[in-house]
């Protein structure tokens, strides 16, 4: 019941850009450190291309955080953004954030070298920590207990020098290992 007539109008297949992947890469640092350079992936190219191949590739992805050097010890957003990416067949409309992971700084117990004469009882054995950041000191640092050194010296050992052995039983602190 129908008829079929050439038509001189043709249809228009519309061939839209593909999507890449711009990721914020993770990366780590100690309490106190200066973040390490943020860096960026981009991922999902097609037909076999990659960054040295697609048309009209050029520019850099960018990664920033608000995370500074006194930023406490856990985990801050690396924020993944296009920067100045540019490409012929590919937009970059995915954006994925990255973790940046801050890990607690290290801080050196050293035991307090003593003196005292044969047949007394032994100094207390007090410890100095060293090594503190964000020019912080024991004070200011979020340390807490107290530790003392040990000795196997007895007020019987004989004149001579006796090891005195650092401890970090009983410190802790939230953006310090010791």
């Amino acid at each position: 019941n129908y008829d079929f007539t050439a038509s001189s109008t043709d249809g228009t297949l519309t061939i839209d850009k593909a999507h890449l992947t711009v990721t914020a890469d993770n990366k780590t640092r100690l309490y106190g450190q200066a973040n390490p350079t943020l860096t960026t992936t981009v991922s999902g190219f097609v037909n076999g291309e990659s960054a040295s191949t697609a048309a009209g590739f050029a520019g850099a992805g960018t990664a920033s955080t608000t995370a500074v050097a006194a930023t406490n010890v856990g985990t801050a957003t690396i924020t993944a953004g296009a920067g100045t990416l540019a490409a012929t067949n590919y937009d970059f409309a995915n954006l994925t954030d990255g973790t940046l992971t801050i890990d607690k700084a290290h801080l050196t117990v050293t035991a307090d070298n003593q003196s005292r004469l044969y047949g007394q009882a032994n100094p207390s054995l007090t410890q100095t920590i060293s090594g503190f950041v964000n020019n912080e000191n024991l004070a200011s640092s979020g340390v807490s207990g107290t530790a003392l050194g040990s000795t196997s010296a007895t007020a019987t050992t004989n004149v001579g020098s006796a090891a005195i052995v650092a401890s970090t039983s009983g410190l802790s602190a939230g953006n310090y290992d010791f």
